[in-house]
């Protein structure tokens, strides 16, 4: 039963970790060609127009995915309920915010923003089309499926969206490929999922899911409203330009974060889930998932704060160098999410929907005062207040955990400072590798694109042989516990042999 788990949990974050990062270099891609074809403003306006559907999407929900999963003897009656009261609540969203479109628009005082508003909220209904497929497929731990349908997925809207960019249809290009994402992704989980909804439908049952799906609700509106506080000062008293660029910085910072932290999240869930009636066991595993996630994430954030002016000039053009220090800012705040990703999972996990509603209150009030007191500083400054806010808010979240598992901020520490001391000893040396390297192009007089990529596959190839060498060396335990996870989960083979420290039995 145990190696079982552990073989599912496994597949499940390579998979997790397959569709997150395909599903980003399918997306990099045609961003490399959107970016040089559109304008800043051009995603601005899906920037604002993202402020308003993003609420109709979390009201609509109403947090019956997360209690499906925690759920465990959910049942066919369950999904059915779920399914169909959601696809209601979907259509009834969508013709409120066709009616609102006007009023949103008027407030950042954009014209084009009403109709497409009114289009892009069409993903609401198509998306209503296969959640529970998702939400089942997620709670099967069945992740190799989904891998391959975000992908394809990403790839086929990605390239009708530059198809109609180079036809001069602007923005349009990007609101399709929106509706094409949701729509073909909805598709798909119907064909890869063997659940099909009966006529059958239950109150009570939607009522029983709502007593723990409401306080996930009622945080991801809350948490939701008062996140885009950013997004909508930036919008109003900025310029759809400036809010592009905000945007920007935490779009392709998410490429990383999402891509090594979110697929660690993605997996606890399910997998903490069933482990909730064993407490020693549930921490022996957020300690391991934390230790990892931190292992691998450190070093790679603080290498892409190095190299952001190439990494930025080689995936947009030099016409997006505003976003640098954006996102440089933004990558040290994603240091903190899997930690605080991992935590948050363990507290729903078992059960806390409680705490982690109050959580969300807290730490967004927080967001909004710092908002109100830097946002006439300049959005640098409104980004070093959000960085003060995920310090307070991991300070917080740390006071639940110790309540659930007794793990205190103490030993978080003294788990995480020798990945932390080795992570700011790659920086250090991806800084100087970089210096060098930079000094040595230019007097080459190279395209930008080609100077950028050479720069980082030179720091990039450096810093991978050094978290190697270091870890081999050095035998850490999260490295260890990497390859003994791999190891039983996939068998012994001669490639991780070679990586193992010396003494290492596998």
């Amino acid at each position: 039963m145990t190696e079982n788990l552990r073989k599912k949990t496994f597949k499940g974050i390579v998979w997790s970790y397959v569709s997150k990062f395909g599903t980003q270099i399918a997306a990099i891609l045609p961003a490399m060609i959107l970016t040089r074809l559109l304008e800043p403003s051009d995603y601005g306006l899906i920037a604002m127009t993202g402020i308003f559907t993003g609420i109709a999407f979390l009201l609509a929900d109403g947090g019956f995915g997360t209690a499906l999963i925690q759920k465990k003897d959910a049942d066919h009656l369950d999904y059915c309920s779920v399914f169909y009261f959601n696809l209601s609540v979907h259509i009834l969203m969508y013709i409120c915010v066709f009616f609102a479109a006007p009023y949103c628009a008027s407030y950042f005082n954009e014209e084009r923003l009403t109709p497409i508003i009114r289009i892009s909220a069409l993903n609401l209904v198509f998306l209503a089309i296969g959640n529970i497929h998702a939400n089942l497929l997620k709670k099967q731990l069945e992740f190799k499926k989904p891998a391959i349908r975000n992908i394809t997925v990403q790839i086929i809207s990605a390239v009708i969206a530059i198809i109609l960019a180079f036809a001069g249809y602007g923005v349009w290009a990007l609101v399709v490929q929106g509706l094409c994402q949701t729509l073909m992704g909805s598709i798909a989980n119907w064909m890869i999922s063997k659940w099909r909804p009966t006529m059958t439908f239950s109150f009570s049952r939607i009522r029983q899911l709502f007593k723990f799906g409401s306080n996930i609700l009622l945080s991801g509106v809350i948490g939701y409203v008062l996140g885009r506080v950013y997004d909508i000062i930036i919008g109003k008293y900025y310029s759809s330009k400036d809010l592009a660029l905000y945007n920007r910085g935490f779009t392709t910072a998410a490429i990383f974060s999402d891509s090594l932290s979110g697929m660690y999240t993605s997996v606890a869930f399910p997998l903490f889930s069933k482990m909730q009636s064993d407490k020693q066991r549930l921490l022996l595993n957020v300690r391991r998932f934390v230790i990892i996630s931190c292992m691998v994430m450190f070093p790679v954030t603080m290498v892409m704060i190095v190299l952001a002016s190439p990494f930025i000039i080689f995936m947009y053009s030099s016409k997006w160098i505003l976003v640098i220090p954006f996102f440089q800012l933004v990558c040290i705040m994603s240091l903190f999410s899997p930690i605080i990703g991992l935590s948050e999972t363990m507290l729903l996990a078992l059960g806390s929907s409680d705490k982690y509603l109050i959580l969300s209150i807290i730490r967004k009030i927080f967001f909004v005062i710092a908002a109100l007191i830097t946002w006439r500083y300049g959005i640098i400054y409104m980004l070093l207040g959000q960085i003060a806010c995920r310090i307070i808010e991991l300070l917080i979240l740390n006071l639940f955990i110790r309540e659930k598992v007794n793990y205190s901020m103490w030993k978080f520490a003294k788990d995480l400072v020798p990945y932390t001391f080795i992570s700011l000893l790659i920086m250090a040396t991806a800084y100087g590798v970089d210096y060098l390297t930079n000094s040595l192009l230019t007097t080459f007089h190279l395209h930008e694109m080609i100077h950028s990529a050479i720069r980082l596959i030179v720091c990039g190839g450096i810093s991978i042989s050094l978290f190697l060498l270091i870890y081999i060396r050095t035998g850490l335990y999260g490295y260890k516990e990497l390859l003994l996870f791999v190891n039983d989960s996939i068998g012994s083979n001669s490639f991780l042999h070679k990586l193992a420290p010396k003494g290492m039995d596998l």
